[in-house]
């Protein structure tokens, strides 16, 4: 089977850097930081699921060099709601559809200490943007993340005490995603330590 590319955010517009490079700002990652993937459709049967998934754990995340606008990231887990799509993404939800979006992303944390890609901090965020975090926050990347470096996590919502203004109190936990995880080991990881 052949795997498909996948595009972290579904609107290609959204996925180029119209910042010059000169300007960009290299920025050293946090050990782990976390690419967020939307399911797709809430309908997605779990064979369909298991198929996008695998995609990135055989091509990894795709960057310019495979025809995509790069790779964003998030250097931070603690404050979903500042997590890059969804504090641009959620506009109008009103609580319960919040948290149903949450749900419907997929966690891709990247191992930086095993890949040598440059990080830069987000270009189209340098000049700042409305309802972002920190710029330390939102990473970007050229090139294509290696699927050695990741592990597959869901969202788990564990508490909802507070969820009016700006929707700042969700408790949430990561569970991993074995299958996946099982696959990228034996794939990647394995055959790497078999070849030192």
């Amino acid at each position: 089977m052949k795997s498909m590319p996948y595009c972290p955010i579904g609107r290609k517009k959204r996925h180029t850097v119209d910042t010059p490079k000169s300007e960009w700002k290299k920025y050293r990652p946090d050990r782990y930081i976390y690419h967020l993937s939307s399911r797709g459709y809430k309908d997605l049967d779990e064979e369909n699921l298991f198929y996008k998934r695998l995609s990135f754990a055989l091509e990894g995340i795709c960057g310019i060099e495979k025809g995509l606008g790069g790779v964003w990231a998030n250097n931070q887990m603690k404050r979903v709601n500042q997590l890059w799509p969804i504090c641009y993404d959620s506009w109008g939800l009103n609580d319960w559809e919040y948290l149903d979006f949450i749900r419907n992303f997929d966690v891709w944390r990247i191992d930086t200490s095993v890949i040598n890609n440059t990080w830069y901090l987000d270009p189209n965020l340098i000049y700042g943007a409305e309802r972002s975090g920190d710029a330390s926050d939102y990473l970007y990347c050229e090139n294509t993340v290696h699927p050695r470096a990741l592990k597959l996590f869901t969202f788990s919502i564990n508490d909802c005490k507070y969820l009016y203004e700006d929707k700042a109190n969700i408790e949430f936990s990561l569970n991993p995603v074995d299958k996946i995880n099982d696959f990228i080991d034996a794939k990647w990881k394995k055959r790497k330590r078999m070849l030192l």
